[in-house]
Order: C-alpha cells, then sequence, then structure tokens
C-alpha cells in the first residue's frame, strides 16, 4: 500500500522588510561564557509563526484535497476507465496512479508556490520559478514507481484478506532500507551535483576526524545546495556504500574551520551511533502499528460508506484516496513520537560531536548563526517542541554545548 508523503507546509509573502540581525559572537572560555542568545527579533517570531500555521494549514488541505477525491469519486472514474483499457491488474494499478497522483501533485502546488514566495521575501529561495517548476515535476515522476506497491499491496489484500497487513509489515523493513540506501546515490543527484570535498586543510581535518572516531573510509560531499537557498545545513544519509557526510557550500561559506568541523562531528554523531538504521527500526515498529490500525479502520469504513463513495470493497483500487486519507491521519498522529525520537538522537550526535571534537565554543557559534542566518526559532512554543520540532530547541542546544563536559579524563 502506498504510505502519502508528509505534510506540505507553505507560507505567504510578509509586507515588510528588515535587516537582517547581526551573528552574535562568542568570546571567552566556554564555561564563563554568559547565554549567548537573545529573545528572537520580530522579524524572526513572525517568519516561524507563520510557518508553524501554515504547518496546521497544510494538513488541513491535504485532507480536503483527499476528501474532495472521495466527494467527487474520482477514484471510482479512474478505476473504472483504467477497467475498461485492460485487464491485466498491474496495468489498472499504472493507469489509476499515474492521474491520481498527478492531481494530488497538481493539489499541492498552491500551497507550495506560497511557500516558495514567502522564502523568496525573506531572501532564503535563489531558485528560480522554472527551476521551483522543474522540482516539483521531478517530485511526481519519482512518485511513479509507487504504482508497483500499490499493487503488490492490493494483490497480497486479495491473497490473504486477513493477513494482508501482517505480510505488508514484514516486507516494509527491506524496502525500507532499500529506500535508505538508494536515496543519496538515485534521488538526491536528480536535484542537486554533489562532489567529494576538494583537497584543503579542512577536508584533512574532517578525514582525521572520521579516523578518530573509527570510521573507515569517510566519504564527506558538498552539495551545491546555493542554487536553491541560503540556508546552512550538513546531514548524513546511506547505507552501507552509498552512507555518506554531505557539507552545503552555504555551510562552508558561512561558517569558519573550527564551526564546520563542530557540526560535522555532530554529523558523524549520527554515523557512528547507527542513528539511520535506528530510525529503520523505528519505521518498521511504526509500520506494524499503522498497517495493523488500517487493517480495522477501512474494512469498517467500506462497510459503512463504500456504496456512497462508489468503492466496492476494502481491495478495490477505486479506495486508494480513502486508504491515503486513513494513512495522513494516522501518521500526522504519530508526528509527536517520530518528532520525540528525532530529538533524542540529535541530542545525542551534540553529545557524541562535543565529545570527538571537544569544540564548545564553535559548536555554540554555529547554533547562533543558525538563528541570526536562518531565523530559526530560538525558544519554539512548547506545543510546536512536542508535535513536530526534529531538533531540541536552539538554546538548549547552546547551553548545552557550553556546559557539556564529558566524563572520564579529559
Amino acid at each position: 500500500m502506498a504510505v502519502v508523503a508528509g505534510l506540505l507546509v507553505a507560507g505567504l509573502p510578509v509586507a515588510a522588510q528588515q535587516s537582517t540581525p547581526p551573528p552574535v559572537a562568542v568570546t571567552g572560555p566556554a564555561r564563563n561564557v554568559q547565554p549567548l542568545l537573545p529573545p528572537a527579533s520580530p522579524r524572526i517570531e513572525a517568519y516561524n509563526r507563520t510557518w508553524y500555521v501554515l504547518y496546521f494549514v497544510g494538513a488541513a488541505w491535504e485532507v480536503l484535497g483527499l476528501g474532495l477525491l472521495l466527494r467527487f469519486r474520482v477514484g471510482p472514474r479512474l478505476r473504472n476507465a483504467a477497467e475498461h483499457r485492460t485487464r491485466n491488474r498491474f496495468l489498472q494499478t499504472v493507469l489509476f496512479y499515474a492521474p491520481y497522483s498527478l492531481l494530488l501533485a497538481l493539489w499541492h502546488l498552491p500551497l507550495g508556490f506560497f511557500g516558495y514566495v514567502y522564502e523568496r521575501e525573506y531572501g532564503f529561495a535563489r531558485q528560480s520559478v522554472a527551476l521551483w517548476l522543474m522540482d516539483r515535476g521531478r517530485g511526481w515522476l519519482l512518485t511513479l514507481p509507487t504504482a508497483i506497491a500499490i499493487w503488490f499491496g492490493y494483490w497480497v489484500m486479495r491473497r490473504s484478506p486477513k493477513r494482508w497487513w501482517f505480510w505488508l509489515w514484514t516486507g516494509a523493513a527491506p524496502w525500507i532500507a532499500i529506500q535508505a540506501a538508494l536515496w543519496p546515490v538515485v534521488v538526491a543527484p536528480l536535484y542537486n551535483r554533489f562532489t567529494p570535498m576538494p583537497e584543503n586543510p579542512l577536508r584533512e581535518r574532517l578525514l582525521g576526524l572520521a579516523h578518530k572516531a573509527g570510521i573507515g573510509g569517510a566519504q564527506v560531499y558538498v552539495v551545491d545546495i546555493s542554487r536553491r537557498t541560503t540556508k546552512l545545513n550538513a546531514y548524513v544519509a546511506g547505507l552501507g556504500p552509498t552512507k555518506r557526510i554531505v557539507i552545503w557550500d552555504t555551510t562552508l561559506k558561512a561558517l569558519d574551520d573550527d564551526e564546520v568541523v563542530a557540526i560535522t562531528g555532530h554529523e558523524m554523531g549520527h554515523y557512528v551511533l547507527h542513528h539511520v538504521w535506528w530510525s529503520i527500526v523505528c519505521s518498521w515498529i511504526g509500520a506494524f502499528m499503522i498497517l495493523w490500525a488500517l487493517s480495522r479502520l477501512l474494512p469498517w469504513t467500506v462497510r459503512r460508506w463504500g456504496p456512497r463513495l462508489g468503492v466496492r470493497a476494502a481491495d478495490d483500487l477505486a479506495g486508494l484516496p480513502l486508504v491515503s486519507l486513513w494513512l495522513f491521519a494516522i501518521l500526522f498522529l504519530q508526528t509527536p513520537i517520530a518528532s520525540a525520537i528525532s530529538r533524542y538522537q540529535e541530542h545525542e550526535a551534540d553529545r557524541y560531536g562535543l565529545k570527538l571534537t571537544g569544540m564548545n565554543e564553535a559548536m555554540a557559534r554555529a547554533f547562533v548563526t543558525f538563528v541570526s542566518r536562518d531565523y530559526a526559532d530560538p525558544d519554539p512554543p512548547p506545543f510546536i517542541v512536542f508535535w513536530f520540532s526534529s531538533h531540541p530547541p536552539l538554546r538548549d542546544r547552546v547551553d548545552f554545548a557550553l556546559n557539556y563536559r564529558p566524563p572520564g579524563p579529559q
């Protein structure tokens, strides 16, 4: 079965423009430094408040779109058209899913475009409208292979009406692992160019740090993200031979070498602590609960509203909008759990990076730059942190960076 993509976040143009506040410098010994982050400026507060609201607007927009597909019986219309053209169920699924996914992609465009304009107004988005539209088109094309998973899901449902959810769950782990392994070498290069970090003193420091961390054959790549945004980031992705640490080119331009080493130590923490694998395990456990819940909710919904919606049975292809709606609702409600797991991993990566590098001040300076330059919210509302924050609040991270001392001999 297809799992509907997560929330579409969007934004609206901002009326007034102000100058970007200067970065806050860190001086003196780390353990004697006073708190670095002043309260967020009104501009930073306005920027984040709009995104917080539009996160939930995006969720409502998704539900509305799927509800309209059900109300106007789009699923039965697409199913009937596919059945009229072929009796082969796989081809029926392809003929159904291509226009179905295109309708969803078009439905997402308005909010997505508002988000693009909003980022442009704040000076973050750098891509042209043409490139933005090309990215949306690439995204839609990349969803088309999902038709194979949908066909397989419905095939299992027909073969095992009672246990289909369990059999799909057993195959979820390798499916998730394959996606994680292929994303950095198949999907990501379709959007940006990834090149090994060139020979320079910073690269030598990072390779030395990787050796100290016990990461053999470490791959450090630079991505030309500046084509799309001015924001900063670095991340670890992939599995086995595809695992690599990626640093945005904007990060290399905005941070000094010590700060880059400090945040790369954080990413090496994800690497050494096997957070990618742990995320796969958590996703697999979550898939058990999601598929089990869907196996109860979907038949009940079809029995109650199927005739009105034009859905013949739980394994009817016309019911895919209904499946999508239930999956979206379940995934939305489990967001706080996924967010809490992510925050824990990020905190542990901070701890590991500080222990590995000993660069407390440099890591704190980098976090401050995320606020002053990227408008990251240093003090998000507690509910926002609880619901969807993937990282601990930056003020907490700065305080931890300045005060953490690893146990044992220094």
